[in-house]
């Protein structure tokens, strides 16, 4: 059920699942206080149907009637007072973040987050905030995102935690396409993000992030620089021929400074792809999940990115050409 309740002239909408929570206002002409829940379903269906004018709200006798223009309804309700009571914030600190910077930042790692509820220290997104500072990074130990943004304010703040993972995607939904800032608020076990007249309190994932950077490499044999939109395509055609097993082989030819692109199916067939690079260092192949690739290549706006190869057997690193805020780790498929 979603809680409707009338609050300072407006309309407040709030939902939990007791580890979430979301609470929305909405502006209104309240012409009597009060308070009501109704299964979510059933009223987002009704007002998705409805023509975008006024809607009416009126409880009476355990129900609501929803009136707009000539379509009039009621929904069965339950007393407020059984819903369940929505967290506050105790002991926060706060700091405030551009909204557009964060969901960029956001969607470029969270992609990486482990779907293994068994390993719940990743399962979520890590947040570091040092030094104006914030540092996200997600990994399901096949691959690795990272993201670095500067503070555009001073903050005292020197913590890590974990965010689950449906939390962080609500945030980045919420924002969705609007301007403005998300003031991130933190204590010991919660986090809060307000964003205009929307505010999301999430618990905390109780758990100690694996030290990744312990993992991404310093040393590479070959570095290819490549026009992303060309590899994303590649990465599709090829895709259709590797339904099995989702691997591409990428051959990297410096002397023909060529990277070469193979997916093939025994019952499919075969594509080879050959794309203009640049080619600094030693030949060699690799095979990767072109899923992971597509997954971090889509989420980049950068018109070239850079590859760093080590060997087929070691991660490679995958960066946007010119900035160095971004990196994506990816484990390769063993021959």
């Amino acid at each position: 059920n979603v809680l409707l309740k009338t609050e300072n002239g407006m309309l407040k909408i709030s939902a939990t699942n007791l580890e979430i929570a979301i609470t929305s206002m909405v502006r209104c002409k309240v012409e009597e206080e009060g308070s009501v829940t109704i299964v979510c379903k059933t009223l987002t269906d009704l007002i998705n149907s409805f023509p975008n004018k006024n809607i009416n709200l009126e409880t009476k006798n355990g129900e609501v009637s929803v009136e707009a223009e000539n379509y009039h309804t009621t929904i069965k309700t339950l007393p407020s007072e059984e819903f369940p009571l929505i967290p506050e914030m105790e002991n926060q600190k706060t700091f405030n973040m551009d909204a557009q910077e964060l969901k960029t930042a956001i969607n470029q790692v969270a992609f990486s987050v482990s779907t293994n509820q068994t390993q719940a220290e990743i399962s979520g997104v890590l947040i570091k905030i040092e030094n104006n500072k914030l540092k996200l990074a997600a990994t399901d130990r096949y691959r690795l995102a990272e993201k670095k943004v500067e503070l555009k304010e001073t903050t005292n703040l020197n913590q890590s935690i974990i965010v689950p993972h449906k939390t962080i995607m609500e945030l980045s939904r919420v924002i969705g396409i609007q301007e403005g800032t998300v003031m991130v608020g933190l204590n010991e076990t919660q986090i809060a993000f307000v964003f205009n007249n929307t505010q999301i309190i999430s618990r905390l994932i109780d758990g100690e992030y694996p030290p990744y950077e312990q993992i991404i490499p310093t040393d590479f044999s070959a570095n290819v620089v490549i026009e992303r939109q060309a590899l994303i395509s590649a990465l599709r055609a090829g895709g259709v021929f590797s339904q099995g097993n989702n691997s591409v082989r990428m051959e990297h030819k410096s002397e023909d400074q060529t990277l070469i692109l193979t997916t093939e199916s025994g019952e499919l067939g075969k594509s080879v792809v050959e794309l203009s690079s640049i080619i600094e260092g030693k030949s060699g192949n690799l095979v990767v999940n072109f899923h992971y690739l597509l997954d971090c290549l889509t989420n980049l706006d950068s018109t070239n990115v850079v590859i760093k190869i080590t060997n087929d057997s070691s991660p490679s690193l995958l960066t946007p050409q010119g900035d160095e805020t971004y990196l994506y780790l990816v484990m390769p498929i063993k021959n």
